[in-house]
């Protein structure tokens, strides 16, 4: 061990400058500065107090593991609290799958989240609650933005229609009862407002270009959206555009570089924000890929449910009966809702919390299929911030509720390791043997 400290200790000190700028400051660029300024000037500070409300807090965990036999465990926990009331739903399976281990660890996410919806469901109907707020941990929008497609688990292809039938449920089951619905995150990699705020400095730069072609600045806006899903297509673009305007283009190349980066708001909101407050709220919908994806929905369900779920079509016992069933839960994606997000700091030494909750709160009845791409919404998000701050315990806790929850939903290790899988061996009857991937102790 001591060789490899010793190895690990020579490869730290030849990078040491940039991996120390990289673990502090993240990615820089030339826009920096430019950047900075925005979000300050985009950064609002809050008159909120605590507001107190009737609180529900929803989280999940899970467990996968893989056998010798080529088969997959998973176990899926949820749980919400109310009122010292405990609502569970718990899920554990096997299946086979071909898929990539990053497929089949998403679709175990995906069951865990599904899991999550039902269980929300439950306190509200079991519990009877109207009114208050619904914390759940996560980003709602994040949830809408998965692929409705064949999942990788054998016999478990549709299950994604499923998925969307529930989340729609859930907010449609708020909405009805005026619940105030949150997905918290505390670690998020959205670059919604860095995404916003680098198309400022885009039009900022295009109108002091004056001698540009009309239909050159239009194709460098096509260049700019393109660089967020095909950079190399989009700098193939502007490398034609350099040579005609050569180095005047030079900052339009950093703007463009910047959007094909990965760096989140988080970063800048570390890096730039000094003072307790919010960013400004941005109306999510879905552009690029995805946008056209619902669009496709929206205009021929079937034929997209025909292509996207073919090998669950092949599962069900009746096809036609699948397909019809698909393109009723299909319809229902466009029909979600659109969301409004944004960042805050409750504490100028924590980190920030990224807070999604759906456009109806605000009375703004916009779907998905109505807006393509994100949007500045103006809108007055005090008593969003008033509910989180009654939650707030200071740097240790972020919220008292979704902690709460957390603790006690997890799925440990040990916990699946000592208590679940003997449980199953012994409901089984038989020793099971993991994959070599995967090592655990052996227990008599």
């Amino acid at each position: 061990m001591p060789v490899f400290l010793e190895c690990f200790s020579e490869q730290i000190k030849a990078k040491r400058d940039r991996i120390r700028e990289m673990l502090t400051r993240g990615r820089t660029s030339p826009l920096d500065q430019a950047l900075g300024g925005l979000l300050r000037s985009h950064w609002l500070p809050t008159a909120a107090s605590p507001l107190e409300m009737e609180v529900v807090a929803v989280d999940g965990s899970r467990a996968l593991r893989p056998y010798a036999s080529g088969a997959f465990l998973y176990i899926v926990h949820a749980m919400a609290l109310w009122r010292g009331r405990r609502f569970r739903l718990l899920e554990a399976d096997t299946f086979l799958s071909k898929a990539r281990a990053s497929a089949i660890s998403a679709f175990v996410n995906t069951r865990m989240e599904y899991l999550e919806f039902e269980v929300a469901k439950k306190a509200i109907l079991e519990g009877g609650l109207a009114g208050g707020a619904l914390l759940m941990d996560g980003s709602l929008h994040g949830r809408m933005a998965h692929l409705p497609r064949d999942g990788p688990a054998e016999g478990m292809k549709g299950f994604m229609l499923h998925y969307f039938e529930s989340l729609y449920q859930l907010l449609e089951l708020c909405r009805q009862r005026r619940i105030l619905i949150l997905g918290v995150s505390k670690d998020s990699r959205s670059s919604f407002l860095r995404d916003y705020l680098l198309n400022i400095l885009l039009v900022q730069e295009l109108d002091s270009l004056k001698d540009l072609d009309r239909q050159d600045r239009d194709r460098l806006v096509t260049l700019f959206d393109m660089a967020f899903e095909s950079p190399g297509h989009a700098f193939a673009g502007l490398r034609a555009l350099k040579e005609r305007y050569g180095d005047r283009l030079s900052r339009l190349e950093e703007i463009l570089r910047e959007a094909a980066a990965a760096r989140p708001d988080h970063q800048l909101i570390r890096n730039y924000v000094e003072a307790a407050g919010h960013s400004v709220p941005m109306e999510l919908g879905f552009g690029g890929k995805r946008g056209r994806l619902i669009e496709r929905i929206e205009q021929a369900p079937e034929d997209f449910a025909r292509r996207y779920f073919r090998e669950a079509a092949l599962e069900s016992r009746d096809e036609d009966e699948f397909i019809q069933g698909a393109v009723e839960r299909l319809k229902l994606i466009p029909d979600l809702p659109t969301i409004i997000s944004f960042h805050v700091l409750l504490d100028p030494r924590d980190t920030p919390i990224r807070v999604d909750t759906p456009s109806w709160v605000f009375r703004i009845n916009r779907r998905l299929r109505d807006l393509k791409g994100n949007q500045r919404a103006l809108v007055n998000v005090n008593d969003i911030i008033g509910a989180l701050l009654a939650g707030y315990a200071g740097l240790r806790d972020y919220n008292i509720w979704l902690k709460r929850v957390d603790e006690e939903v997890r799925l440990t290790r040990s916990i699946v390791n000592e208590l679940y899988i003997p449980a199953l061996e012994k409901l089984l009857g038989v020793t099971v043997v993991h994959s070599r991937g995967y090592r655990r102790v052996k227990y008599p």
